[in-house]
């Protein structure tokens, strides 16, 4: 009964509410663009593509797949970052979907010492859209059997409508040593759909603005082969809020710095390997567990897994979701 209880507030609270609360991924800095605006362009390298892909709950709904791609580039003489990013979610039965096109730019200003501050603005045109062949309402029940013949009794405005979404946001960069590698620390914060986009199928009720602040640093250990990268997100959305802590432990293989490096206008050289281990504290929620590897030439594959500790345990049997990603920083 327990688990037929969780499987129906899958299948109907979506229906009910649409989309309250923003998608979320375990790997949010493998999805910057998503995090905060003023984060486009700013990396080591000249241009990024990064793509990360969720699949969450399988094991007591039907999945929420979740898939986010995003391409952004710096330009120094100008201190722009320019950048597109691309989001699709697709959650329960019912099949309440997003899918988001966002355009970004940032301006980064070097307040010198080491110091950066950057702002950033998005742009976005996305469409909700729901399916409801698939489920069953009271109203389709006989007295005897479900027969799908019958009316729902549902009503909506709509089955699918466009909409338009502004989003900014601030970050402070800070640095040390040449090779920027040593120390960094990052703190932003952003406001997103700050125009307040229509949330519903059934009315015109407005989204909830969504208030994002992220911390996260970087610092060598001993002998510089080890890194720390603590981070932090808090998000709060309406009555909804998530916060997450946790860290990487990332690894040099063998001499050399973790980070690209151009020596000259036109050549440039990578650095060594780096594998990365850790996880995160998902208040309330999930631990993550995550790893990762960066190759020689700036690609890194990575991959993430939920260990659900929230009152769904009963049903997911500590199950959550499997996230993988890749990344790749170069050079034209």
């Amino acid at each position: 009964m327990k688990r037929l209880k969780v499987i129906l507030f899958f299948v109907i609270v979506p229906l009910v509410t649409g989309v309250a609360q923003d998608i979320h991924f375990s790997q949010f800095q493998n999805a910057p663009l998503l995090v905060n605006p003023a984060q486009t362009g700013v990396f080591i390298g000249r241009y990024r593509l990064s793509s990360v892909y969720k699949n969450q709950w399988q094991s007591i709904s039907n999945p929420y797949k979740t898939v986010y791609a995003g391409v952004d580039m710096n330009i120094p003489k100008k201190k722009l970052g320019i950048g597109m990013a691309f989001l699709n979610d697709k959650s329960g039965k019912s099949q309440i979907g997003i899918t988001q096109g966002n355009l970004l730019v940032s301006y980064n200003l070097n307040a010198g010492g080491g110091n950066n501050f950057i702002a950033g603005l998005q742009y976005g045109v996305g469409q909700r859209s729901i399916k409801t062949d698939d489920l069953k309402w009271d109203s389709q029940f006989n007295g005897t059997t479900y027969d799908p013949s019958l009316a729902s009794g549902e009503s909506y405005y709509s089955d699918s409508y466009i909409y338009m979404d502004v989003s900014a946001g601030v970050m402070w960069n800070y640095s040390v040593s040449p090779s920027q590698t040593r120390f960094r620390n990052t703190l932003g914060v952003a406001i997103f759909h700050a125009n307040q986009p229509k949330q519903s199928f059934t009315s015109n009720e407005k989204m909830y603005y969504k208030l994002v602040a992220h911390l996260n640093n970087q610092f060598k250990v001993g002998n510089g082969y080890v890194y720390i990268l603590p981070q932090i997100l808090y998000s709060k959305q309406g009555p909804h809020s998530e916060l997450n802590i946790g860290s990487l432990v990332k690894f040099i293989i063998g001499e050399g710095g973790g980070d690209l490096i151009r020596t000259n206008r036109v050549d440039h050289r990578y650095s060594n390997p780096n594998a990365y281990i850790g996880g995160q504290w998902r208040y309330k929620d999930a631990f993550s567990v995550m790893g990762a590897f960066e190759f020689r030439k700036g690609l890194m594959l990575s991959a993430s897994y939920d260990i659900n500790i929230s009152k769904l345990t009963a049903a997911s049997r500590l199950r959550g979701g499997a996230e993988v990603a890749i990344v790749y920083r170069g050079y034209f």
